[in-house]
């Protein structure tokens, strides 16, 4: 069961603009097949130090968590500070601290995405009420080593019935979307959500992820003429050059 959110009492930041990044994160019970909830804590425990290389994203940038699995679909306090329902599911990129996440349940995936857009909506709706505009389209994160799911926990195609409304949405330059699977994750449904802007990495590497994340956030910053296409290709580009480097610096250890 999904929560209202709140925002218009979220801690206002001396940047006027604003980048807001949502990650919408799978918890469900496969997710504690060989401690892969464990190695995602981990990577999400050490990410904000990659996060605050960026300056802008530093200065301007606002997260969210949602969580899809143990517990239903929720949003999941980013600063740590608090549990259960969230009044701020936004928060500033150097509060992003959060507790460690448990796996359990089914894989309610499409009602994760629904509802994370959702919030990205209103909030977006709440800064350009207070005078706050977006650096660039919102950006939203989906990690997954499954595939969605009914009540039941039996599969579920209502994704394809949720890809067209995210390629308008594209389409209207109003968010980016992007996929990253580990082993079990479904190709299909990966690249049927997000066809120019999925990953699928075998090895289950999340602090890999998390760095692609970064990356491509930077890639990301563009114009709000530029169409969605064309950022997905640059972040690409982007991604596979980083890996290419931490490769070479790898090889030279």
């Amino acid at each position: 069961m999904t929560q209202s959110p709140g925002y218009d009492a979220l801690p206002v930041q001396s940047a006027k603009s604003r980048i807001l990044i949502t990650l919408v994160v799978d918890t469900s019970s496969s997710m504690a097949h060989e401690n892969r909830i464990g190695e995602l804590n981990d990577a999400l425990a050490t990410w904000r130090t990659e996060l605050l290389k960026d300056n802008t994203v530093r200065q301007q940038g606002e997260i969210a968590l949602v969580t899809f699995g143990a517990g239903g679909v929720r949003a999941i306090d980013p600063s740590g500070r608090t549990t259960g329902v969230v009044d701020q599911p936004y928060v500033p990129v150097t509060q992003f601290s959060p507790q460690r996440l448990e796996a359990g349940g089914v894989t309610p995936m499409v009602e994760a995405l629904h509802y994370a857009f959702q919030l990205m909506a209103d909030r977006k709706q709440t800064l350009r009420r207070s005078g706050h505009p977006l650096k660039a389209r919102p950006l939203v994160y989906m990690i997954t080593d499954g595939v969605p799911t009914d009540d039941a926990g039996n599969p579920s195609q209502q994704w394809r019935d949720l890809a067209p409304a995210i390629r308008q949405q594209e389409d209207g330059k109003h968010l980016l979307f992007f996929a990253f699977g580990v082993a079990g994750a479904d190709h299909e449904v990966l690249a049927g959500l997000a066809p120019k802007s999925w990953w699928y990495v075998s090895d289950v590497n999340f602090k890999a992820i998390l760095k692609f994340v970064s990356t491509s956030i930077k890639a990301a910053q563009a114009t709000q003429s530029e169409t969605a296409a064309a950022t997905y290709t640059r972040a690409n580009e982007q991604v596979t050059k980083s890996s290419l480097i931490d490769q070479w610096i790898s090889s030279q250890g």
